[in-house]
């Protein structure tokens, strides 16, 4: 009986704290989730085989494309994009390049890096993916996107 009242008591007292707690309006005001300043999108290809840089240079290189498109005018853009090669115990970065555009960048205007790419050394079959990620100026405020990983892994006659 004194165990009932007791637990009875406890959790009484909790749900009376939660209800005070929850009527502040400053802690309720905390919890809101603050919308993005700007709509920015970055899409990532799938790794491939370049035929253009077969074609231009004569050789096979492992390649990835990535694009970022914003609802806001912007500056001073960088776009990167990397290779990522899977590996046994931990994969690695096989290339990086980032695209720099100084200067503003009107709203919806898609910045493509298509110049991310490796020479194959060998035939050997190897996984790869790619991931991208910007940085830019909106409104005085440098922002940063999340790392965007291409949707497949993808298994290419192309040793590096």
């Amino acid at each position: 009986m004194i165990k009932n009242t007791i637990k009875t008591s406890a959790i009484f007292s909790v749900v009376i704290l939660t209800l005070t707690i929850s009527s502040y309006p400053d802690i309720a005001r905390a919890t809101k989730v603050t919308p993005p300043l700007t709509k920015c999108f970055i899409r990532v290809d799938n790794s491939h085989i370049s035929k253009s840089i077969k074609r231009v240079r004569g050789f096979e290189a492992v390649k990835v494309n990535a694009s970022s498109k914003c609802n806001q005018d912007m500056s001073n853009i960088s776009l990167t994009v990397e290779i990522i090669k899977k590996g046994f115990l931990r994969d690695h970065l096989v290339e990086r390049q980032t695209l720099v555009i100084p200067g503003v960048v009107d709203a919806n205007f898609r910045v493509e890096n298509k110049k991310t790419w490796r020479r194959c050394k060998t035939s050997k079959y190897s996984s790869y993916y790619g991931v991208a990620y910007a940085q830019g100026i909106v409104n005085g405020k440098t922002l940063k996107t999340r790392r965007v990983l291409s949707s497949e892994t993808v298994s290419l006659p192309c040793g590096t």
